[in-house]
């Protein structure tokens, strides 16, 4: 732990002035959760958490007011959290925000034991290698620390093994997400498991929990694990039982999960990196009827739905383009407003798959398209004297799609075609 904060020298900077200041004030600094986590296992120090024990959350914005700003790299701090207030300080050297908090819990007596306060917050962390602190003190102007594993973090990890701390149970009763979370991890992480009373709880308590959690932290958590492991994700919400609780539209569909699942591994065998959060999104949704599938994410309140309900409306419209009454036309539209045209194209694919249609060679339709003349637009329509409206709307659309067929070659032709709808 050591070696890394040395490493890490501007951290180590503004380490060694908040340290200096809380022990000044009569607290005692902490590093806690991922960071260290993170470290254990062998990889870069992520997230930043600090907890202070000693101190309350009052004294602890004086402190991160008075240190030199300027000199430590800090942009600005900021109060966060309704259940849990937080400090988010943002630095010039480090992307999003570390977290400062006071311990939680202990009461007035542990005051003036600040480790036994900060062994007291650990206790409430989800997971054992969550709960590992790394003590701050100074010696001079040296940064120096401790390491304390009160519940067997570095076991667990060299386990892999994801264990809530203390009685499983009473930690998802604290913070239901918790269940979430523990799939996300397991997905996030090759080879590792969760423990068995761990396991017990997240089925027992988090399909009948969760429900109750704000939709937008719930869609977070879902998004990250997702993004992990997309096939992973839903089988584990469908064995836990939460997939029943969150989305019964998709549980309800005999194969729905198998099938989203099915489409899951598609993209990310044809992508190979990174699937865009509203393909992922769309993807959960996409066997459901248009009016189940935007209620569903209404509820569950996705980010950009908008985008993913258009998405949504788009895909149906490609898989069935015979009802289209101008389907080339409407799906060179469809392709020319993606903002994400690759996985947009490989989402058709997958579905297309899944539902054993041939699937149409979208991208080379839309190089057609694009060598394609562009014989007429609103703006000659209006220069002939047609009314702007829906007529006219239509009439592009005749024109375009006699275009691409190969029935109009000229703008003479066009504008005959128009004139006679």
């Amino acid at each position: 732990m050591a070696a890394a904060l040395r490493r890490d020298r501007p951290l180590r900077a503004l380490l060694l002035a908040f340290s200096k200041s809380v022990s000044g004030a009569g607290g005692a600094a902490f590093l806690a959760g991922g960071y260290l986590r993170d470290i254990a296992e062998g990889a870069p120090g992520g997230d930043v958490d600090l907890m202070v024990a000693g101190l309350s959350h009052r004294e602890l914005g004086r402190i991160l007011s008075s240190l030199p700003h300027a000199r430590v790299g800090i942009r600005k701090v900021v109060s966060a959290g309704r259940h849990f207030p937080v400090y988010r300080v943002a630095t010039a050297w480090r992307g999003g925000y570390i977290d400062v908090s006071a311990a939680r819990g202990g009461g007035p007596a542990r005051r003036w034991d600040p480790l036994a306060l900060a062994l007291d917050d650990a206790s409430r962390r989800d997971f054992t290698f969550n709960s590992l602190l790394y003590a701050l003190s100074t010696r001079g102007n040296r940064l120096v620390g401790e390491l304390f594993d009160p519940f067997g973090g570095l076991r667990d990890l060299r386990r892999r093994t994801i264990r809530c701390v203390g009685d499983a149970e009473a930690r998802l009763r604290e913070d239901p997400l918790r269940a979430l979370r523990a799939l996300r991890t397991k997905c996030e992480r090759k080879g590792f498991r969760i423990d068995a009373a761990t396991y017990r709880a997240v089925r027992r308590l988090g399909p009948e929990l969760l429900p109750g959690v704000p939709a937008d932290r719930l869609v977070g958590e879902l998004l990250r694990s997702l993004s992990a492991n997309p096939e992973g994700t839903l089988e584990e919400l469908r064995r836990s039982g939460i997939l029943r609780a969150l989305l019964p539209e998709l549980s309800r569909r005999k194969g729905g999960a198998a099938r989203a699942g099915s489409r899951y591994r598609s993209l990310r065998k044809v992508l190979r990196g990174p699937i865009p959060p509203e393909i992922l999104l769309a993807n959960l949704l996409a066997d459901l009827p248009p009016v189940a599938a935007e209620a569903a994410a209404r509820r569950l309140r996705f980010p950009g739905i908008r985008r993913v309900v258009k998405i949504l409306s788009d895909l149906q419209s490609l898989l069935r383009p015979g009802r289209a009454r101008f389907p080339l036309a409407r799906t060179e539209a469809i392709l020319v407003r993606q903002a994400a045209l690759d996985p947009f194209l490989a989402l058709c694919r997958a579905a297309a798959a899944c539902d054993g249609r041939p699937a149409m060679n979208l991208k080379r339709f839309l190089a057609y398209c694009r060598k394609s003349p562009l014989l007429l637009e609103g703006t000659d329509l209006l220069e002939c004297g047609f009314p702007a409206g829906p007529r006219m709307q239509e009439m592009l659309l005749a024109v375009r799609e006699a275009t691409l067929a190969g029935k109009v070659r000229t703008r003479e032709e066009a504008l005959k075609l128009a004139s006679g709808i």
